[in-house]
Parts: C-alpha cells; sequence; structure tokens
C-alpha cells in the first residue's frame, strides 16, 4: 500500500471529496448481516462514517498519519483505529463478516490484501471494493486537459491498479473472486468554486501548495469553473460501484 501519497492533502480530502449513498451502506448490511466490519484504506474516514449508522462494530485502518488525524475526528470515537497497512493489517483472524475499501483498492497489493481478507473474514464474509467514478461530460474533459498539463502524475493509476476503468471492472467481476455480486447507483454532486477546487487539489496528483505548478493549476481551474458555473455551482455526476464479493 502506497502510504505518503495524501500526506499534506487529508484535510482538502475531508472536506471537499464526495461522500458515498446511504443505500449503498443499506444494501452491504442486508447483504451480509455482519456483526462486525473492517474498512480498510479508510482514509479520512467518508465511507467509515457511512457504516457507523448500522449496528455492527466499525473498525478503520489507515496507514497516513494525515489522514488518520482526520479520521479519528470523522469517527469521534465510535470506531476502532489502526495506523497499519491494508496488505498487514494487524486486526485478529476470521473476525470481520465485512470489509469495505472505498476509493482506496488501486493502492493495494492486490494478491497480497486478498491474502490478508481471507484471514479476516468470517466463512461467509465478504469484501466490498468501491469506486466513486466520475462522468466525462460537462466540465470534466477540460478539467483532465489541466491536469494533464499540470500533474506529471495524472493517469497513470486507472481504475485498479494500473488497469483501465474497463479492464478493472472485468478484473473484479471475473478474475479477483470467487463470487461477486455488482450494484451501482448514482451520486450527483453539486461543487463551489471553492469546492471543486479543493476537490481537484485532494487528488494525489495534484500540485501542492509549494510545488511550482500549483499556482497556474489553481488559475486554471477557477477560470475553468467560472466558464460553466450556473448560480455560483457545477454539477459533477458519479457513478458509486460496489463489488462485493466472497473468495
Amino acid at each position: 500500500m502506497n502510504e505518503e501519497k495524501f500526506t499534506g492533502k487529508a484535510g482538502y480530502y475531508a472536506k471537499y471529496r464526495p461522500s458515498y449513498p446511504a443505500v449503498l451502506v443499506d444494501r452491504l448490511y442486508n447483504l451480509t448481516k455482519a456483526d462486525a466490519v473492517a474498512d480498510i484504506g479508510a482514509g479520512t474516514g467518508k465511507f467509515t462514517e457511512k457504516l457507523l449508522a448500522k449496528p455492527w462494530r466499525v473498525t478503520a485502518v489507515e496507514p497516513n498519519l494525515d489522514m488518520c488525524r482526520e479520521l479519528a475526528r470523522t469517527v469521534n470515537g465510535k470506531a476502532e483505529i489502526f495506523t497499519n497497512s491494508a496488505e498487514d493489517t494487524g486486526l485478529p483472524s476470521h473476525s470481520f463478516g465485512l470489509i469495505t475499501a472505498a476509493q482506496a483498492f488501486h493502492w493495494f497489493d492486490e494478491e497480497k490484501f486478498r491474502e490478508e481478507c481471507k484471514r479476516l473474514l468470517t466463512p461467509d464474509g465478504r469484501l466490498a471494493i468501491i469506486f466513486n467514478s466520475r462522468f466525462q461530460g460537462g466540465i470534466m474533459p477540460e478539467r483532465e486537459e489541466i491536469c494533464r498539463k499540470y500533474c506529471p502524475l495524472f493517469g497513470t493509476r486507472g481504475h485498479v491498479g494500473i488497469r483501465s476503468a474497463e479492464e478493472g471492472d472485468r478484473f473484479l467481476r471475473n478474475e479477483y473472486f470467487t463470487s461477486v455480486e455488482v450494484f451501482q447507483m448514482e451520486n450527483p454532486v453539486m461543487m463551489t468554486r471553492e469546492h471543486f477546487i479543493g476537490d481537484s487539489l485532494s487528488r494525489s496528483y495534484a500540485p501542492r501548495e509549494n510545488d511550482e505548478n500549483y499556482s497556474a493549476f489553481v488559475t486554471e481551474l477557477r477560470a475553468l469553473f467560472d466558464r460553466y458555473q450556473k448560480y455560483g455551482k457545477v454539477s459533477v455526476s458519479y457513478t458509486t460501484t460496489c463489488y462485493a464479493g466472497k473468495f
């Protein structure tokens, strides 16, 4: 697991990244009937917070200390936090009916993570791999051009590891699990200019404030937002996809 990619970005991530539909947690709860869930690669707790709506015991694993500080504020003592890696969580064996990885799987060593999940899950337990994917219409193509111009690492990780979205979908449907249920739901987000820029700066590839590309990156994002905004906001369409599989 890459543990330092988001150092210095936790504040942006916590404030501006999109959350997840509550109905997704309803689906997972009804599907698994789990007593305990582990959210691995929990980041600032965007998905962990949603899990707290159900009566299962919630554990969060996040190795990045900047992200962990935001995570602790988010869960406010309602979940146990471990600062370990996804591949070596330090959690007790066969203790979780559900493991979740929301917007995080592409940073893991896939095979080591699978073995760790097999160790952690109860006999009928599931791993849910979740992604928020942006619809590539509206403002997004021009935003991506700005990212390509100023962010050398933009586009290097793909949907799952180094795969494209289509390849990643096939991999999770057909290769990673012995069986899997897949469900999708729309997750539209209305963004102010502050939100739009903050979301962009929260990305792993985005320049930090002391980088030479930072000012030009933000300036072009502001101009882009102003061209598309209506009544001070732009709409960004996300689709939340969940692969809930067994090994």
